[in-house]
């Protein structure tokens, strides 16, 4: 019972402190306050899925589909909450990343020999569309790399739940997008 309770303290002190990090870069960059507030709700939304695919190995349908129109809405509004966008159309950069992150991770779930399940080609597209293309492929990339580096060190042949890598890599890459 205690070690529930410690390792669920853990995961909320992590969630609070990666929602700190994503509030005060998008403050320290300039942006304005709903911007901020956009940018900080999708992070609590992948913190979320994270926790829960973690707990569960599992990430419901809700949670990765019904927020896609939800990115597009809030793009509309806010075109520049996307950075590196190489295209100015408001819904070119959510519907590139989301494309690009769900075909990437659609071809490695038909792959033999691949333990992805579909919720996490599910949550690339989400990502894909929170970070808009072409910052979406880095976030996909570091989160693999994060992912490829700790199963090499641990040497764990057991299926781990790609998630929480999947999105270390987008706060990573949201995080640096912004500073520079």
């Amino acid at each position: 019972m205690t070690s529930r309770f410690l390792v669920s303290n853990a995961r909320v002190l992590l969630f609070v402190i990666s929602l700190l990090i994503c509030f005060l870069s998008s403050w320290s960059a300039g942006k304005n306050t709903a911007e901020i507030m956009t940018l900080t709700g999708f992070c609590t939304l992948l913190a979320f899925i994270s926790v829960q695919d973690h707990t569960n190995h599992k990430i419901p349908n809700k949670l990765t589909l019904f927020p896609i129109p939800i990115v597009f809405f809030f793009s509309f509004l806010m075109p520049n909450i996307y950075e590196f966008s190489p295209i100015e159309i408001w819904w070119a950069a959510p519907l590139f990343g989301s494309l690009i992150g769900g075909i990437i991770f659609s071809i490695c779930y038909f792959l033999p020999k691949v333990t992805l399940g579909g919720g996490d080609v599910k949550l690339a597209t989400l990502i894909g569309s929170i970070t808009g293309f072409p910052l979406c492929l880095a976030s996909l990339l570091i989160g693999l790399l994060i992912f490829v580096v700790k199963q090499g060190l641990h040497r764990n042949k057991e299926s781990t739940p790609l998630a929480l890598y999947l999105y270390c890599g987008t706060l990573i890459s949201i995080v640096v997008a912004q500073q520079l």
